[in-house]
């Protein structure tokens, strides 16, 4: 026999059931819709279509979170789910009738976010009762990830996301190249790169491979990370040949790992005048001995020695990290003047600046993530599972 709460009154019918959990229609759609408007996206079918059997999983698994909990007893007070939706959605407390009332506002069903939140903080008491005791940090541990972290010090990271089209057929590129032309007209038109990847990407059908997460510079293939080197955030690379295809490349994000470590010493160029600007890149510049008169008229000058990345602004540091030692960046404009920077040096500080607790704390985290993990994966192959109309 199914148990009911007031959002499972409101459904159209049962989609699936996971034990005596019901999953309706109602829920479902509301999922959707609150993970459309995460990704900011479109709230329509072609949108609905992408995202919905990555949505009913999720909530298969949340079934699975609430119906452990019950079994173990695990309950949670409203005040602590008024603390946790707080502390997600960055409000203060004292204003949850308020961010009920905004939820309203925005066509959201309050009570499908509080009935997500409960589950997940019932699942995070159980989760702690079952595994934190189980968990050990020995020195070695600790050592082991420092010596990892102060390795990847200075290294660049990229997050992208990418569209792979393969050939039917070995060394015929013809379907390939013609399904990536569609894609490519697809995009000239605006629409989200994230929903054609799920569309259209042979390795991703289902979108859980959409985005790649970070990926260490030294992981990568070296025409990839040359792809990769020269594209700004927000770029999308296209016609790039695969061994049997293409696939298509959109830079979501570019760091260098540990970057609070390292301290940038550079020369600042700026004029109103860009052609100016431009011609320093034919000077032989010496960052040791350079002088005012070295530089074109109208053009100024300013000197950085060991400054920390913590100190520089967002767009100056994003133009020196993806630049070399004893280069330019790009001309750039900043405060209604075009820029030019010439790196000097990059200086990383190979000091701990991680204490040991918090690597503790990693390492701790990610241990009871993978036991979590594996256990839900282990209830999820042996519960009961149904599906209705899917």
């Amino acid at each position: 026999m199914f148990k009911i709460t007031l959002a499972e009154q409101k459904f159209e019918g049962i989609i699936a059931s996971v034990d005596s959990e019901a999953i309706t229609t109602y829920d479902l759609s509301e999922r959707i819709k609150l993970v459309l408007k995460s990704l900011k996206l479109e709230d329509n079918i072609r949108n609905r279509d992408s995202v919905r059997d990555r949505v009913l999983e999720l909530l298969i698994i949340e079934k699975l979170k609430k119906i452990e909990a019950k079994k173990a007893e695990i309950t949670a007070g409203k005040d602590e789910i008024v603390e946790l939706a707080a502390a997600i959605y960055n409000f203060p407390v004292e204003e949850f009738e308020d961010f009920q009332l905004f939820l309203e506002s925005e066509n959201i069903d309050a009570e499908i976010v509080v009935e997500q939140l409960k589950n997940e903080l019932l699942w995070k008491k159980l989760s702690q009762q079952m595994f934190a005791t189980k968990i050990t940090i020995n020195s070695a541990d600790i050592d082991a990830i420092l010596n990892n972290y102060k390795n990847k010090v200075g290294k660049i990271e990229f997050n992208f996301s990418e569209i792979i089209f393969l050939n039917q057929e070995l060394n015929n590129w013809e379907s390939s190249k013609k399904k990536m032309e569609t894609v490519i007209s697809l995009l000239d038109s605006g629409t989200s790169f994230e929903l054609l990847a799920n569309k259209f990407s042979d390795l991703n059908p289902q979108g859980n491979r959409l985005k790649t997460g970070w990926i260490f510079e030294d992981s990568l293939d070296s025409e990839t990370k040359e792809i990769l080197y020269n594209m700004n955030p927000g770029d999308i690379k296209t016609n790039i040949k695969i061994s049997n295809g293409f696939k298509i490349l959109k830079l979501n994000q570019k760091r260098r790992f540990g970057s609070d470590q390292i301290k940038f010493s550079f020369l600042k160029f700026s004029s109103f005048d860009k052609n100016q600007i431009q011609k320093m890149y034919k000077k032989n510049i010496s960052c040791d001995n350079i002088k005012e008169s070295e530089i074109g008229e109208g053009v100024k000058l300013l000197k950085i020695k060991d400054m920390a990345s913590k100190d520089i602004s967002n767009l100056f540091l994003e133009k020196l990290d993806i630049s070399e030692e004893k280069s330019f960046t790009e001309v750039f404009d900043f405060d209604g003047e075009h820029n030019l920077l010439y790196v000097c040096e990059k200086k990383i500080s190979r000091s701990n600046n991680i204490s040991r607790e918090a690597i503790e704390r990693q390492a701790f985290s990610k241990k009871f993530n993978q036991l979590t993990n594996t256990y839900l994966s282990n209830i999820r192959k042996s519960t009961n599972i149904k599906f209705f109309n899917k």
